[in-house]
């Protein structure tokens, strides 16, 4: 089923439009250099119309260098796609606009209609990583184009430019618009196997594989700034084997569940929740050193024994340890034998871990 995008949120709408704009980005940028250097070997064309040197039109199929580099720039320095689709139309634009300079200039314009296939080609190439809505503003302007450089070329066929390029923009505009529907599918399926992936299906918070996501995949370093203290938690609920061989384990998971609730009440929505094992979480607090992550643990505690999840009473038993950069393992390895100290001292408690 084709879903729309704008039935999507705002922050949804940017993400899939800079997702499209990601997966299309290199193709564009290709499709702009090979146009800019297919517009610079029309100089040849130029000087078979003359039948020399045009050195009139040389300047007009030079300058266009200028602004595809200003593209590269930005291409490197800029990775939203609102920037980037309206510059990547500005440089069509552009090579339209210098393509009716040189006309201009050049004695016989015979071949000025075919040139303008060829734009609508490119303007097809580079509505694949644009929103709908620019690609129809913009593929539109083809014809305004035509209008206004007719005032000083004078074509002798502008009827049939027009007659012709209005069915191919209105062509090139619902394919688009198609084409967006049909990639807006994809990405929500793409989506949700990513969610799958990440998510823990029973308690929906992340599971292990969230780690890798946020991890260098060679070192496992954490990618987060050096600078910024963060603690671990791990977080066991205490006899939770009795709970599921008396009450069932359905019972138990609903005791799993309204724990997830518990604990995202009681951190900030920037934490990571990652179901570590059965019963057990791994929380990352990033900006918090070791005692703030205490504080906030006995908090966690505090909340999880009196809270009411409607199958029988429960407490948490729970580690704590510093991230003090390098591979996350030796963290929660660090969190894991606090909480050791936590279960072998009484259980129902908080422990810091010691170097």
């Amino acid at each position: 089923m084709i879903t729309k995008a704008k039935q999507l949120s705002t922050e949804q709408q940017v993400e899939f439009y800079q997702s499209k704009y990601d997966y299309y980005k290199s193709f564009n940028r290709g499709v702009l250099i090979i146009a800019t250097v297919a517009y610079l070997t029309f100089f040849f064309t130029d000087c078979g119309i003359f039948g020399r040197f045009a050195h009139e039109t040389l300047l007009s199929r030079l300058i266009v260098i200028l602004p595809l580099l200003a593209f590269m720039y930005l291409y490197k320095q800029n990775k939203g796609y609102k920037l980037m689709v309206i510059a990547s139309y500005l440089m069509v634009h552009i090579i339209i606009w210098c393509t009716d300079w040189a006309t201009y200039i050049l004695p016989d314009r015979e071949y000025a209609g075919e040139g303008m296939i060829i734009m609508n080609l490119i303007f097809v190439c580079v509505g694949f990583c644009a929103p709908y809505k620019y690609a129809l503003i913009a593929h539109c302007g083809l014809a305004v184009d035509i209008l206004i450089a007719n005032i000083f070329i004078r074509y002798d066929n502008v009827a049939m430019m027009l007659m012709f390029n209005v069915p191919c923009i209105v062509a090139v505009c619902v394919m688009h618009y198609t084409m967006e529907k049909v990639y807006l599918d994809h990405y929500l399926v793409t989506e949700q196997l990513e969610t799958l992936v990440v998510h823990d299906q029973l308690t929906g918070v992340f599971n292990r594989n969230k780690l890798k996501k946020i991890s260098d995949p060679i070192t496992e370093e954490l990618n987060i700034a050096s600078e910024v203290p963060v603690a671990f938690l791990i977080v066991d609920l205490d006899f939770f084997k009795n709970v599921n061989d008396q009450y069932g384990h359905e019972s138990g998971d609903v005791v799993l569940k309204h724990t997830v609730k518990v604990i995202s009440q009681s951190v900030r929505s920037t934490d990571y929740i990652i179901r570590w094992g059965g019963e057990e979480f791994l929380i990352i607090l990033s900006g918090c050193d070791i005692e703030i992550g205490a504080t906030i643990a006995e908090k966690l505690r505090v909340n999880i024994e009196a809270s009411d999840n409607s199958i029988c009473p429960i407490t948490a038993s729970i580690g704590v340890a510093a991230y003090k950069g390098g591979n996350y393992h030796s963290a929660i390895e660090c969190a894991d034998k606090a909480l050791y100290r936590a279960k072998t001292e009484g259980r129902n408690r908080v422990v810091v871990y010691e170097d």
